[in-house]
């Protein structure tokens, strides 16, 4: 019995993708239950406490570099490298990612809540200072997004845990840092949650390799460029280190891909199966 096989295969083969919205719906209620129980202000104040109460026992760089996960420009970094492997993703992506870039600053406008900084006489603050526009956490939204993106797509149970604790951990860090309430962690989550499953109905389209390799192109440029703004003497080193150690990773993923893309496919053969 024989079978038609490629020796090397240079360009990536198009895997189906389904989208599994069946257990998202109770992840986006239980988030809801506690924002709702969170809503009560010595609940809020007293989870505040105990956990940024853990502050001074953990390192500020773990911090920092957990927290910053939920940056903007840090995560849009690790977005790429994901949409490298999974580029149908592009649209969802592209369309969670607008709606939380309009949602979160009117939130943030529209209630304009004080930072725990504002109000408390002790706290302890690792990093920058802020005193306004609490809710919703605009890190924890941006990590929920993506994780919820992912969640819809992925398979395998591990790796969807793994998902849900890293950008719980970034939602956590909010309060560790002394930036954010529970409240508004939790809030941010729901957003982010809430902005992915409205995004999920847009199809998986994979884009022309053409269209792709330029829109691939002006995304890592916006990135360096981004970054390269935002890089100053007063940030740490380490968190220096994390954004430009990821930017250099997704340039060198891109420039591998472009290669490959410029290969010839090998001739085929048959193999005995």
């Amino acid at each position: 019995m024989f079978r038609l096989t490629q020796a090397q295969t240079t360009r990536e083969t198009t895997l189906t993708m389904t989208t599994d919205r069946s257990r998202y719906g109770t992840l986006i209620l239980l988030v809801s239950l506690l924002a709702l129980l969170c809503l009560n202000q010595d609940l809020n104040l007293n989870l505040f406490r105990a956990i940024n109460g853990l502050s001074p026992s953990l390192p500020q760089w773990l911090q920092l570099g957990i927290t910053d996960l939920g940056h903007g420009s840090t995560l849009g970094t690790i977005v790429l490298i994901c949409l490298l492997r999974r580029p149908e993703l592009m649209p969802r992506v592209l369309t969670a990612s607008l709606l939380s870039m309009i949602l979160v600053p009117l939130l943030k406008q529209y209630f304009d809540a004080p930072r725990p900084a504002a109000t408390l006489d002790f706290l302890y603050i690792v990093g920058e200072t802020r005193l306004h526009h609490s809710f919703p956490s605009g890190h924890s939204t941006s990590a929920f997004l993506f994780a919820g993106t992912l969640l819809m797509v992925m398979q395998d149970k591990k790796s969807k845990w793994a998902l849900l604790m890293g950008a719980g951990m970034v939602a956590l860090s909010r309060i560790l840092v002394g930036a954010h309430w529970p409240v508004d962690t939790l809030a941010g989550a729901l957003l982010g949650l809430s902005c992915a499953y409205v995004a999920s109905y847009v199809p998986l389209v994979r884009l022309s390799s053409r269209h792709w390799k330029i829109l691939v192109g002006v995304l890592l440029l916006t990135l360096v460029v981004c970054q390269y703004k935002e890089t100053s003497s007063q940030m740490a080193w380490q968190i220096i280190g994390l954004r430009w150690g990821l930017l250099l990773l997704a340039g060198v993923l891109v420039l591998r891909q472009y290669l490959q893309s410029r290969q010839p496919l090998t001739p085929r053969k048959w193999v005995r199966a």
